[in-house]
This record gives C-alpha cells, structure tokens and sequence, in this order.
C-alpha cells in the first residue's frame, strides 16, 4: 500500500449540500481534508432564491440566489475548497425534483470519480425538507463510501446555550444521539478560517447571528460524523481527519 501521505494527491470529496451556506455544518472538517491535499468539491443542489434576505438589500429569487451563489464561491475560498458546483434547482422543491437531481448527481459523481461522498445524516440535522431530500436520495442511490455529517444532542444542546446567551431561540431539530456518532474530528486549528467563510454569507446570518457563531467557535471545538462503512479510502481520510501523523 502506497504511504498515505503519498496517496493524498489521487483523494477527492464531493460534498452534497442543499443551500449555500449548507457547509458551515461541516467547515472544519472540510478544510482540515483541503489542508491535506484532499481536493473537495461541494455540491449546492439550489442556490436559496426562497430564503431571506439579511444583508439589507432586499434580494429575493434570482437576485438573491445569486447573491448567495456569490457568497459560497468566497465561502468555498477561505476553506480552501474547489470551486463550488451550483445545480439550481428549485429551493424548497428538491422533494418534487427527485429523479432530476439523481440524474445531475450522477453525472457530477462519473466526470469527478470522488473516493468519499459526504451529505446530510438521516433527518438533515435541522429537518429542513431540502437537507433530507438530499440525505435520502444519496442514501438510496449512491451509498458507496458515504460519510454523513451530523450534530449531537450534546453538542446541540451546546448550540442552543450559546444561541441563547445571544438572544436567539434557536432548537437544532435533528440531533442524533450522542453514541450514534462515529468520529469527532478536533478543528480547534480551524477556528478563524470555519468564522470567515460563515461571515461571508451576509445575506444569510445577521451580526447577532456571526457574534453567536463565534463564541460557539471558540467553546466547542469539533465537528462530528457518521460513518457508513469503513474501507482502506475512508480510513485514509479518517487519518487525516483523527492525526497529523498518517
């Protein structure tokens, strides 16, 4: 077997996100991979023209999901990450566009042969209906070296406290629990890097919101995944992910 330090340069990730913004779940984590010469590819299934406006511009539809577009190309910088792959598809609908989006994927995962797929654990971590239409469909159709990413209800409950202490009700509506969780991955290192790209979403997250955010940062430092099945590719990027010194 080839030393794993030398096999870097042939790994990829293609990260299956509902919206922009998405990825904030997993920032860390991704950039951790990137540093190790990982290249990872996220995936935005729509662009978020249905959401709101935060930036006080007023955007709606296509502006905003160009906004937003915007935003994770810079997002997608600051990580280190390859440039983003935008399916626009319809925001809110992703239930009602099943056979479309497989056949989109499909073609994404053949042009790039990624080693790991990584999306949303079972219920989208907030039950949004996007982020479990995503976690279903590449669940059933493409379930070879998947990795989900996914939140505790320890840490959940950790997110909510800090939420608080900034005046936001927030309630993660999905936690898993905590001994579902396969690996937690230390992104201490990743701190500024997991703020930034966060900041650059300002039509997405209010200041109370980054404030909230950064706190949270600087409390709790790890991000936590599910493993589906391990194999010599995944526990390749598991070294990584678990040690400096693969």
């Amino acid at each position: 077997m080839e030393p794993v330090e030398e096999m870097a340069g042939d790994l990829s990730v293609v990260a299956i996100f509902a919206h922009p913004d998405d990825e904030t779940w997993i920032s860390g984590t991704l950039a951790k991979l990137s540093d190790h010469g990982v290249k990872v590819f996220p995936v935005y299934a729509t662009s978020g023209d249905a959401g709101s406006d935060h930036s006080g511009q007023n955007l709606s539809g296509k502006a905003l999901a160009a906004a937003r577009e915007r935003e994770a190309v810079e997002a997608s910088r600051v990580l280190g990450l390859m440039p983003p792959i935008f399916l626009r598809l319809p925001d809110g609908k992703l239930k009602l566009y099943q056979e479309k989006l497989r056949n989109m994927l499909s073609g994404i995962i053949r042009q790039l042969e990624p080693s790991v797929l990584m999306t949303f654990v079972e219920g989208g971590i907030t039950g949004n209906n996007d982020h479990r239409a995503i976690s279903g469909l590449v669940t059933e159709s493409f379930s070879l070296n998947l990795i989900y990413f996914a939140i505790s209800k320890t840490k959940a409950n950790q997110l909510s406290t800090t939420a608080n202490e900034f005046g936001i009700d927030y309630l993660v509506e999905k936690p898993i629990e905590n001994g579902a969780i396969s690996l937690r991955v230390d992104v201490s290192d990743y701190a500024d890097k997991r703020v930034k790209a966060m900041a650059e979403y300002t039509t997405q997250f209010p200041v109370k919101v980054m404030n909230a955010f950064g706190k949270y940062v600087e409390t709790v430092s790890i991000e936590e995944l599910v493993i589906v099945k391990n194999n010599s590719v995944i526990n390749v990027l598991l070294c990584y992910l678990e040690s400096d010194k693969c």
